[in-house]
């Protein structure tokens, strides 16, 4: 398999509230992140960002500066990290800092390089 073809993970929550904080997927070899689509459906927005944890999936350190405000109806794309390194054997992980409205659901997905 070539290393260098855009790959993706993608997933759905349903009603998602602030207290969402979960891994998701472990990532086998090491990636780095290229983009990060965040669609929030219903309410007005949700804010958070993917986390890089630990083999264990705890300790996310964050991989934006910053989270995002994903607004409702709207594909949120983020094309800039300040962490876009995964180590190979650790969990991404979601963060979720507040939501605005009440989101029926939030779809994530992650494009990434195998490193």
């Amino acid at each position: 398999m070539s290393h260098d073809a855009l790959q993706n993970a993608s997933f759905f929550i349903e009603s998602p509230v602030a207290i969402d904080t979960f891994a998701f997927v472990r990532v086998r070899t090491g990636i780095t992140i290229k983009e990060v689509n965040y669609l929030c459906v219903g309410g007005t927005n949700w804010v958070g960002q993917v986390q890089e944890g630990d083999a264990n999936g705890l300790n996310g350190a964050n991989t934006q500066s910053i989270d995002t405000t994903a607004l409702a109806g709207v594909n949120n794309s983020i094309t800039t990290f300040s962490n876009a390194v995964v180590d190979a054997g650790d969990y991404l992980v979601l963060k979720t800092t507040s939501v605005s409205g009440t989101p029926t659901s939030l779809v994530v997905t992650i494009n990434y390089l195998e490193n």
